[in-house]
């Protein structure tokens, strides 16, 4: 019995560092995002109408800190080809959350005097320098990304992630979802007292929001293969411009799940939004499925498998879901 439980810690260890290593090698790399603000009250709506809009780059990169852990990322962020004015500079410390199945935690570290590390993973003996007394941690600001498929997505918890720009009257929920196609973040400024949304802002990689729609599909899953019995498995965010992901069944089966609208070659005379399910490494569909191009909803049923896509406004609640 002892031996069974430890090869089953073993084995549970060995997941959670999967995950982190996951995280760590999806995050990585350069991204470009279209950001627009939805809202503000600290500036009129028409001013934001000419101004909401802006390309905003992120260069997320491993380096080695052995003193604050296995696995670190230091991410920069600037604004319209400004590298040299970083809006954004942070250390990311990963590691996973016990107790949650395929969850990683980034703790956030920015830095006392930004200036001094911009660039600072192509710096190595910048980044030898480096020491505790240079960090500063950024308290509630924690982000908990789970593991979906090939996506990572969560963000910041409760209301202890306090805007320092505006001192404690207000906190920040900021959520993110990562995979190698798909760099999507939603950040909210709400008023601490009563949680009165003052500000928000959402940032999409590779389209315009206006351009294409991102849709949420919730994927069931039968143990049995019976349509009685579909339990909901996970949920994966695909754009209706070729976006794709994986998953895996509890069963061991690895599928792949693509939405086209206007990309969709084979129909260009045709005003339709498809979806379509293969098997990984599959070489024709396992099943597709058709709706109005503009839908709000498209679905794949299966008995054994159902998949709901629900389109997802850049506005809406449901986008911090």
């Amino acid at each position: 019995m002892l031996a069974l439980i430890a090869a089953w810690l073993a084995g549970a260890g060995a997941a959670e560092a999967g995950d982190v290593a996951a995280l760590e090698r999806v995050w990585s790399g350069a991204r470009d995002s279209s950001e627009e603000v939805v809202m503000s009250l600290e500036r009129g709506a028409a001013l934001w109408r000419d101004l909401s809009e802006r390309r905003v780059r992120t260069i997320v990169a491993p380096v080695g800190i052995a003193w604050l852990g296995a696995h670190v990322l230091y991410l920069e962020e600037f604004i319209e080809d400004d590298p040299q004015e970083p809006r954004r500079q942070l250390l990311l410390q990963l590691e996973p959350v016990p107790g949650e199945p395929h969850a990683v935690r980034a703790r956030l570290y920015t830095f006392a005097t930004p200036a001094r590390w911009t660039h600072l993973n192509y710096r190595p003996p910048l980044l030898a320098a480096l020491a505790r007394a240079d960090i500063v941690p950024s308290a509630g600001c924690d982000l908990v990304l789970t593991r979906a498929g090939d996506q990572f997505r969560g963000g910041t918890r409760g209301r202890h992630c306090l805007d320092v720009s505006s001192g404690s009257a207000h906190y920040l929920d900021y959520q993110l979802v990562i995979s190698e196609e798909l760099y999507w973040y939603h950040r909210r400024v709400l008023r601490q007292s009563d949680g009165e949304l003052q500000q928000e802002v959402i940032g999409f990689n590779r389209f315009e929001p206006s351009e294409a729609q991102l849709y949420a599909c919730r994927i069931a899953w039968s143990a049995s293969g019976s349509a009685r019995e579909l339990r909901p498995l996970l949920t994966l965010d695909l754009y209706e411009a070729g976006g794709h992901a994986r998953f895996t069944t509890p069963d061991g089966r690895a599928f792949e799940l693509t939405l086209h609208g206007r990309d969709w070659p084979f129909a260009v005379d045709r005003d339709a939004l498809l979806l379509l399910l293969q098997e990984h490494g599959g070489d024709s569909p396992l099943a597709t499925s058709w709706a109005q191009m503009g839908a709000q909803q498209i679905a794949l049923e299966l008995g054994w498998l159902e998949v709901r896509c629900g389109s997802m406004a850049p506005d809406s609640d449901e986008l911090a879901q």
